[in-house]
């Protein structure tokens, strides 16, 4: 180790004697020198808070909202109520106790999960026929495919059927008026699979169901799935 670090100190020493030499004369703090680097900047004490609460956000602080004899299926997170602060959307599915069992039809509970600026939930809504059963999406299994939320709308997306494939996606819209999410939008595609680019695309909105608040939606409003 000190043969290999001996090198460089050895070499940086000739050079400086070949300086000294060469301009005796010149002041020591005339040497020029790499510029020192930049300071790191650091946030500035009167800056403006965040708005959105500081904490942690993980399944511990809606575990909660989970009833007994039901498991968190799935959870997102978003601004559901337009208010800046993050909101959740929790699927719930019953504890099966034939695990080896092919699909169910036991509802899935989605529940609403509004925050507020400590970062406290509160349960404001919840509906049992958005998100579909285990067993609701024929030979293609579970049909259950995931949450999106953005600006005030959330949506449940499902995926299913055998030579017949489907999607169907119901959407939910915040009403700031009265506080409630609305049915927006309803439907999807369909196509066989033996000929996917002949898509058929069915969609009903308001024109069609009308006003339907979230809890009361039964999944009967666009017709058949």
């Amino acid at each position: 180790m000190n043969r290999i670090s001996s090198f460089p100190i050895c070499a940086l020493s000739v050079a400086l004697a070949v300086s000294v030499l060469g301009c005796q004369s010149k002041p020591e703090s005339a040497v020029t020198q790499a510029p020192a680097a930049a300071p790191a900047a650091t946030p500035s004490t009167s800056a403006k808070p965040p708005s959105t609460p500081v904490g942690p956000d993980s399944a511990a602080l809606v575990r909660q909202f989970v009833p007994a004899g039901y498991r968190l299926l799935d959870m997102e997170t978003g601004d559901l109520n337009r208010d800046a602060y993050p909101d959740k959307l929790l699927v719930l599915d019953s504890v099966q106790t034939d695990s080896t069992a092919f699909g169910s039809e036991a509802r899935r509970p989605l529940l609403v999960l509004t925050s507020n600026v400590q970062g406290q939930y509160t349960l404001a809504a919840r509906n049992d026929n958005a998100a579909m059963c285990s067993g609701c999406g024929g030979m293609m299994g579970d049909p259950y495919q995931g949450l999106t939320i953005k600006n005030g709308y959330f949506s449940v997306e499902h995926y299913g059927g055998s030579a017949w494939r489907w999607t169907h996606i119901v959407t939910f819209k915040y009403n700031p008026a009265d506080h409630h999410w609305y049915l927006h939008r309803e439907g999807g595609d369909s196509f066989h699979a033996a000929d996917p680019e002949k898509v058929e695309t069915h969609v009903k909105t308001t024109r069609d169901f009308g006003r339907v608040r979230f809890e009361q939606y039964t999944g009967e409003e666009a017709g058949e799935k």
